[in-house]
């Protein structure tokens, strides 16, 4: 019996420290004035709206970018999956040449799939300053509520930014690009270089979408909790270890 209550205490312990944290300083900050509320809110709302143009011309253009590629590549195949060949009697022959086609057919589908992730996992800082914006200051109670809001978004626009480039996103795309490979090679039975190069040519365009994926949040929100707490970051980084000592045992792993 012993056992299993030692099994669950390290079981319910593990889940609280993987669980996802939230910084919302405001709430814990109940003594500040009016006016600091104030100062603290203009100054997320300016620090948001300087990094929203370019965490827009990432996030739509890489939607643009993906949908583009996904339409021609997915046309091309349909168009070309089976040619026609003049044969040396002049002669009408169908001939079916499949590799250009299928080589569309499956870049097509990782592009889908990465024009799906920008949709289901939105890119905060594109569209929180709009909404932080939109939210009534007519009241000291609601000018407070806004600067909770406000310190939310900024740590969730942060966090969204740190797990853009993390190691999670990079095994998601290693995962598309070496399915996609393994299609081409296994799939269709084509050689093992033309798996290879679908693998490599679709790795080059993830690693370019993550390294040009914008970062400011991240400052701004470190900048922020520096200025007006005197503290060092609460945001959890990329491939956080831990080790954690507990009466029945001892808990390691790592968040990402």
């Amino acid at each position: 019996m012993n056992r299993i209550h030692g099994i669950f205490i390290t079981a319910f312990f593990l889940m609280m420290m993987t669980m996802p944290r939230t910084d919302l300083y405001a709430q814990g900050s109940p003594g500040i004035s009016d006016a600091e509320v104030t100062r603290r809110t203009a100054h997320i709302q300016s620090v948001l709206d300087r990094g929203q143009a370019a965490a827009q011309a990432w996030w739509y253009g890489w939607m643009g970018i993906y949908g583009g590629a996904t339409a021609i590549q997915a046309g091309l195949s349909a168009h070309h999956w089976n040619d026609f060949e003049r044969s040396r009697s002049t002669d009408y022959v169908r001939k079916r040449t499949p590799e250009f086609s299928q080589d569309m057919l499956v870049g097509g589908a990782t592009t889908l799939l990465g024009l799906g992730g920008l949709l289901v996992m939105p890119f905060s800082p594109a569209y929180v300053p709009d909404r932080l914006r939109q939210l009534p200051e007519n009241t000291p109670e609601e000018r407070r509520y806004k600067l909770q809001v406000a310190e939310s978004l900024l740590y969730e626009c942060a966090q969204v930014e740190i797990e853009g480039w993390g190691l999670t996103t990079h095994l998601l795309n290693l995962g598309v690009n070496l399915a996609a490979g393994l299609v081409i090679w296994l799939g269709f039975n084509r050689p093992w270089y033309d798996g290879l190069i679908v693998f490599a040519e679709g790795e080059a365009v993830s690693l370019i979408n993550i390294f040009t994926q914008p970062r400011r949040a991240i400052g701004d929100y470190r900048d922020y909790r520096r200025q007006f707490y005197g503290g060092a970051s609460r945001l959890p980084e990329e491939n956080e270890w831990f080790v954690s000592f507990y009466p029945v045992g001892i808990v390691a792993g790592t968040r990402f």
